[in-house]
């Protein structure tokens, strides 16, 4: 009876020992959660320095290491229509300090164009949430004799494989959406895609290339220079820094209508308390009016949410983008 009596003590005292080590972990955890972060963040931009994203990315990092109390750094990682950064976000060491801002063609768009990206967006990355949207917006270099988007159709049916427009890259919405025009309008006009949007706006200027469409934040001191002239924009309706511009669902291209969202992704390990305080932070600095301004200066509007509704976002566009990639033939192999 004794030995039976000591060794359920023994058992006793261990359950209590277990108790107060997993508490001491639970407490340990949320400690090291309510401390995040610690250290500088990293954010990844998946494009070339100079274009909408990195815009986007630079002008939030500011914000963010205000709020959070650490420096936000950008590394620029392009090529091949982000994948190549987003492939390298992927498979670094985990680190909950470090993101990625994608836009839908890393997240929605890339995995019908190429045969292996080297990540998969649904289980290698976590949403954290939106953070802004932006049109798009076709643009020609004066020097074209085209002043209107049927101009610029007539201009390419009368000159077939001579039509040239650049693209941020292979599967950005610039590229899809011109492969949708050329099967829209029948009309034969050739891809040159480069490393980012800012490669891709100065190949427009220098008149490398006859057209492009791509989004408005690099775009947009272009246009108010007279560098390009805009001749519609891919909103569902007239982009308020450019009124006077017709959207193409107007001009009879209703399918091209789409804007272009930015949104920031953590790696799959990524505690859910680390994403909902990123998440906490991204929603404050989008509500700051001053912040907001300075969106809007560079041709962006803020798009506050949850984790959840940037997956649902993602998952919409996949279902778009599959049947746009279909339809239009286009491939980046």
């Amino acid at each position: 009876m004794q030995t039976t009596h000591r060794f359920g003590r023994r058992k006793v005292l261990l359950a209590l020992g277990l108790a107060a080590g997993i508490a001491a972990s639970a407490s340990s955890f949320a400690q090291s959660a309510a401390a995040w972060p610690n250290r500088p963040i990293r954010i990844v931009v998946p494009y070339a320095a100079g274009g909408s994203t990195d815009i986007l990315t630079r002008l939030l990092a500011q914000k963010l290491g205000d709020e959070l109390g650490q420096p936000v750094v950008v590394e620029n990682k392009g090529g091949a229509g982000g994948s190549l950064g987003a492939a390298s976000f992927v498979k670094s060491t985990y680190d909950d300090h470090y993101f990625l801002m994608v836009s839908q063609s890393q997240i929605s768009i890339n995995q019908f164009l190429f045969k292996s990206m080297g990540y998969d967006p649904v289980t290698d990355l976590k949403t954290v949430g939106l953070v802004a949207q932006t049109t798009n917006v076709v643009v020609v270099p004066p020097s074209l004799p085209v002043t209107s988007f049927q101009g610029l159709i007539d201009y390419s049916k009368a000159n077939p494989g001579k039509v040239a427009y650049s693209s941020a890259g292979i599967g950005s919405t610039g590229h899809l959406l011109n492969e949708l025009l050329k099967t829209t309008a029948k009309i034969d006009i050739v891809h040159v895609p480069y490393k980012g949007n800012g490669p891709a706006m100065q190949a427009a200027v220098a008149g490398e290339v006859q057209f492009n469409t791509d989004n408005m934040p690099q775009l947009l001191q272009q246009i108010k220079g007279g560098r390009l002239r805009p001749l519609a924009v891919t909103s569902d309706k007239r982009w308020f820094q450019l009124p006077d511009v017709p959207t193409t669902a107007e001009l009879g291209f209703p399918s091209l209508t789409t804007v272009v969202w930015f949104g920031l992704v953590a790696q799959s390990k990524m505690p859910q308390e680390t994403v909902a305080r990123m998440n906490g932070a991204i929603n404050k600095v989008l509500t700051d009016k001053d912040f907001d301004a300075k969106l809007r200066e560079n041709s962006l509007e803020g798009i506050p949410g949850t984790p959840e509704q940037m997956a649902r976002q993602a998952e919409s566009e996949r279902v778009r983008w599959k049947a746009v990639v279909q339809a239009s033939g286009a491939k980046a192999d």
